[in-house]
C-alpha cells in the first residue's frame, strides 16, 4: 500500500489521516442523520396520504349520502307536486287542485340545504293546508246537520199544517 497523499503529492502525515478519518466519519454521520431524515419525511408522506385517503373516501361516502337524501327529498317533492291528495290519506280536495299546485315552488333545490329547507317549507305549507281543510270539513259537516236540522223541522211544521 502505498502512502502517497492526495495525487500524488506524497505521504500522508498520522493527522492528515486522522483529519480525513474524522471527515469520512462526519460525512457517514452526514448520510445516516439524512437517510433517518428522509425514512421521517417518507413516513410523514405515508401518513399524510393515509389522512388524505380517509378524508377522501369519507367525502366521497357523504357525497354519495347526501345525493341519495337529496333525490328522496326530490322524489319526495315531485311526489307532493305531482300528487297532493296522496299526501292527505285520501281526502278528497275541496278547492282547485291546479291551484293548489301552483302554490308549490318550480325550482330544483341546488344543494343539500336548499332541499332541506325547502322539505320543511312544504311540509309547513302541507299541514296548514290539511289544517285548512279539516277545519272546511268540519264546517261542511257542521252546515250539513244544520240544513239537516231545519229541513226536518220543516217537514214537521208542513206536516202540523197538513193535519190542521
Amino acid at each position: 500500500m502505498s502512502n502517497q497523499g492526495l495525487n500524488g503529492a506524497g505521504p500522508l502525515s498520522h493527522e492528515q489521516v486522522t483529519q480525513w478519518i474524522g471527515e469520512i466519519q462526519a460525512l457517514k454521520q452526514q448520510v445516516t442523520d439524512l437517510k433517518r431524515d428522509r425514512d421521517a419525511a417518507y413516513q410523514a408522506a405515508d401518513a399524510w396520504q393515509a389522512r388524505y385517503t380517509t378524508e377522501a373516501q369519507q367525502r366521497r361516502a357523504d357525497r354519495e349520502q347526501f345525493q341519495q337524501q337529496q333525490a328522496r327529498l326530490q322524489g319526495e317533492v315531485d311526489r307532493l307536486r305531482g300528487n297532493p291528495d296522496a299526501v292527505l290519506d285520501g281526502w278528497e280536495p275541496l278547492g282547485d287542485a291546479a291551484s293548489a299546485g301552483a302554490a308549490l315552488p318550480a325550482s330544483t333545490p341546488a344543494t343539500l340545504a336548499e332541499a332541506q329547507i325547502e322539505c320543511r317549507q312544504l311540509r309547513e305549507q302541507l299541514a296548514q293546508l290539511v289544517r285548512q281543510l279539516q277545519a272546511e270539513r268540519e264546517a261542511h259537516d257542521r252546515t250539513r246537520r244544520d240544513l239537516t236540522t231545519a229541513l226536518g223541522d220543516a217537514i214537521d211544521a208542513l206536516e202540523r199544517e197538513r193535519q190542521r
